[in-house]
């Protein structure tokens, strides 16, 4: 409730009027006190800093209300910003009453404030308030927070405030977050890049580690609060993806014992989920259970003509269908303990796991001189178990923004996968010629240990410095085995050449400086530096590949921001990021899976290194709409691509190296509006002029992209409300080749039943078509490629949500959690 009004007074302002309503009028003047301040043309500025009386933590967005000291009638006022701090301008030579009020805290009147010719500028120092914790039995809040916020350093998008998520997953939310991208298969792209890195509540989860689209389809919407875009990620942050960060933020409860339950069923998933949370003085207790069950299906086709100079030497045609059916389950807890006013501890921990079984089909046909038709079934199976466990210590300070922490943090990820494969010649018979089966069996730890200290100069002079160390160790080991049997019996003989046994360690240290100053004037300065060290130690035991590396990096930032008012912002960045190729990227193990399409990674693939330009412009209005305007540009010069290759027997062979710069130069636009209280319109249009160039391969591809993005909400009388959404992709281009674009639409219904404490919610994803379609071409001296892939997209669902418990008011304090920001995934 805090944090929904707190948006509402950002989003909306507050009138004069308006606070004339809801400030009470005061008492007649004391004798001797001075009466209204007498007209004169004389200017002064009233500021201060509100903080916490317990926690000392800033107060954003609080109210700030400058009254007359005999009628008590507002005449003037403010808001605190992100760091508790507020600036009253143009206030005219006279004394003063200063009013402050939030809800969750007792209000404050500081009497008596003089602005004079010999004191124009009156400092108030830092001004606590007191936490109101009355329970709350009924609250009507008759605002609502902004659909989309732009935030000092990041882009939010509220989920929680987007009907249609309900009983969706966190891919059904990043479709809808400005900025970013969805492709049909789940990639993620920001500013026309894949190399992004995904935090849960600011802190990596090994459920990321395998594959980030298979672990946002784990994630219920309902959890999910806010999803964070920050394209500009301050030193703080690890160095780790070119593009930026994606922070989900997931959702917290206030002080009681609340909790709901959710059902969805439709048309290719269903779900059950439930949460509790307790809170009550200084102890704080969440806990979260969810299962899913998925069906998805689809398949492609493919016609591959193979060339020696410049002439077709053989065909490859191929067409696979497959269906994957699956169960996932997600769980999490997390304690927090107030040892007393500056110190608490938290533990929480994370679980889950999921099982998939896909069943596919692919008929390869070969004309060639040595014609070639075969059908291969294949059945896998896949099970995933992921844990996290996280221990934080915080330490705050009397002065506000100064605060210790450490972190520790464990992750685990344990995959098994195996399949089973038989192979009959076409036209197909009842004949096997070809078996094939494996087992797979991979872990990966990652132990992580972080300490930050933050020291605010004074509470005056807005000049903060951060600063930190970290240490990450991860141990990945692998063991791959496989059997075959060449003649179609039931007599299979392991296949050495097609082992895969690995141990891989990484270790990364770091540190970092970040500055922080903000003027009277508005102007702001973020200065920072981050210095990484890299250790490698990689045992490819199949291939009998071993090798060692060190690399040493040190990546500046620099942010230069200027508020010309409270809804106007300009800001420059410019930092350098790196990007590591994760074990995906470097395994040597070629996969013969499909043999007429066999791949491998590259073990001597260096990081990329990225240089990244934005300029951007913020804009709000009292009613509620914004906009938001970014130019920007990223230059990669050795960056990491797929490279595929066929040799003279019409085998396709792809792998992985530093071999293109990539550049690419965009705008996004992003517009808010509400015509009227009850609708709210918003929508994204971005353009890019993509560039890849490969000297070594005489290879350049040029595009100019585009994506459109819109959504739109209406509140109904009696609880009911509607939506719809909709979202528009060009095709993207590779090294070698180009994608067809892409579109995605939905509308939403949902009732809500006060009394019951009940919200129904339907919602129909692209309702009139089945599949989404996607052509692929490929175009190369060895060899020309059309492909299309076509996967379900449509889906209708029903969600039922049920809440209990009541809760009240409390400050909340931020939890730390660690934030591995690397790693390129696949």
């Amino acid at each position: 409730m805090k944090f929904s009004l707190f948006s509402f007074l950002a989003g909306f302002g507050l009138s004069v009027s308006a606070l004339a309503q809801t400030i009470p009028a005061q008492p007649p003047p004391t004798p001797g006190q001075t009466n209204a301040p007498a007209p004169t043309s004389a200017k002064g500025k009233i500021t201060g800093t509100i903080t916490d009386a317990t926690t000392s933590k800033p107060v954003e967005f609080a109210t700030v209300a400058l009254l007359d000291p005999v009628t008590g009638k507002p005449i003037g006022g403010t808001n605190s910003d992100e760091n508790g701090r507020f600036t009253i301008n143009q206030v005219t030579y006279g004394q003063y009453r200063v009013m402050i009020s939030f809800v969750g805290y007792d209000s404050r009147m500081i009497d008596n404030v003089s602005v004079s010719v010999e004191k124009p500028d009156v400092s108030l120092g830092s001004l606590a308030v007191q936490a109101n914790t009355q329970t709350l039995t009924e609250v009507v809040v008759t605002g609502q927070k902004a659909l989309i916020e732009d935030k000092e350093d990041r882009l939010v998008y509220n989920a929680e405030k987007d009907l249609s998520n309900t009983g969706g997953t966190a891919i059904d939310v990043m479709k809808k977050v400005p900025m970013l991208t969805v492709d049909p298969d789940g990639t993620i792209t920001l500013k026309g890049s894949t190399s992004i890195k995904v935090l849960i509540n600011n802190k990596p989860s090994s459920i990321m580690a395998r594959s980030v689209s298979e672990a946002l389809q784990m994630i219920p919407a309902e959890v999910i609060k806010s999803v964070e875009v920050i394209t500009a990620p301050s030193a703080k942050y690890d160095a780790e993806g070119t593009a930026g960060v994606i922070n989900i933020i997931t959702k917290n409860q206030l002080q009681g014992l609340t909790g709901g339950v959710n059902a969805s069923v439709g048309s290719r998933s269903n779900r059950l989920s439930g949460n509790v949370n307790y809170k009550q003085g200084k102890l704080s207790v969440a806990g979260y259970g969810g299962g899913n069950r998925n069906n998805y299906y689809g398949g492609s086709e493919s016609v591959r003509q193979n060339l020696r100079e410049g002439q077709v030497i053989s065909v490859v045609e191929q067409n696979n269908r497959y269906r994957n059916r699956g169960n996932s389950g997600f769980g999490s807890v997390n304690i927090d303990y107030e040892l007393d006013s500056t110190n608490r501890i938290g533990v929480d921990a994370s679980f889950g796991g999921d099982g998939r079984n896909t069943f596919s089909t692919r008929d390869t046909r070969v004309i060639s001189a040595n014609p070639q038709e075969f059908r291969r079934y294949t059945n896998s199976e896949n099970d995933n178990t992921h844990m996290d466990v996280n221990f934080n210590y915080t330490r705050t300070f009397k002065r506000p923004d100064q605060e210790y922490t450490f972190l520790a943090q464990y992750n685990r990820n344990d995959n098994h996968s195996n399949y089973n494969l038989t192979q009959y010649p076409l036209p197909e018979s009842e004949v096997i010629n070809y078996r094939e089966r494996n087992t797979n069996d991979n872990w990966q730890n990652e132990l992580t240990i972080q300490t930050d200290y933050t020291h605010s100069f004074s509470t005056e002079t807005r000049r903060l410095l951060e600063v930190g160390l970290k240490a990450i160790r991860r141990d990945v080991s692998s063991n791959y085995l496989l059997e075959n049997a060449l003649d179609g019996s039931l007599d299979f003989q392991e296949d050495p050449s097609r082992a895969n046994s690995f141990e891989y360690q990484q270790v990364v240290w770091s540190s970092y400086a970040s500055f922080r100053m903000r003027t009277d004037k508005r102007w702001g300065l973020n200065l920072g530096g981050r210095f990484e060290m890299t250790d490698i130690d990689a045992n490819f035991i199949s291939t009998q590949t071993r090798f060692a590396d060190r690399y040493q990096n040190f990546l500046p930032n620099l942010t230069l921001s200027k508020r010309f008012s409270d809804s106007h912002r300009l800001r420059l960045n410019y930092s350098q990021r790196i990007q590591r190729p994760s074990i995906f990227y470097l395994n040597p193990y070629v996969n013969y899976a499909d043999p007429k399409n066999i791949s491998s990674g590259n073990p001597y693939l260096d990081p990329e290194l990225a240089h990244s330009v934005e300029l951007s412009y913020s804009a709000y209005t009292p009613n509620g709409s914004s906009f938001n305007a970014m130019v920007f540009s990223r230059q990669t010069n050795n960056a990491i691509e797929r490279v595929t290759t066929v040799d003279t027997s019409g085998v396709s062979s792809s792998t992985f190296r530093n071999i293109a710069q990539n550049a690419t130069y965009g705008v996004t636009i992003f517009g808010s509006v509400r015509p009227v209280k009850q609708w709210n319109i918003n929508s994204s249009v971005g353009v890019n002029y993509n560039l890849l160039n490969s000297p070594a391969l005489q290879v350049e591809n040029e595009n100019i992209s585009y994506r459109f993005n819109l959504n739109t909400s209406l509140q109904l009388p009696n609880h009911f409300s509607l939506q719809a959404n909709g979202s528009f992709n060009s095709r993207r281009i590779q090294l070698q080749g180009q994608s067809s674009s892409f579109y995605y639409y939905g509308f939403s219904a949902r009732k809500e039943f006060k009394k019951q404490n009940v919200t129904a919610t339907a919602n129909f994803e692209n309702p009139f078509r089945r599949y989404n379609v996607i052509d692929n071409e490929f175009r190369t001296n060895t060899f020309i490629t059309d492909a299309t892939n076509y996967n379900v997209i449509r889906n209708i669902r029903l969600s039922v949500n049920w809440r209990f418990g009541k809760m009240g008011t409390t400050p909340d304090r931020n939890r730390k959690k660690i934030a591995n920001d690397d790693g390129k995934q696949s």
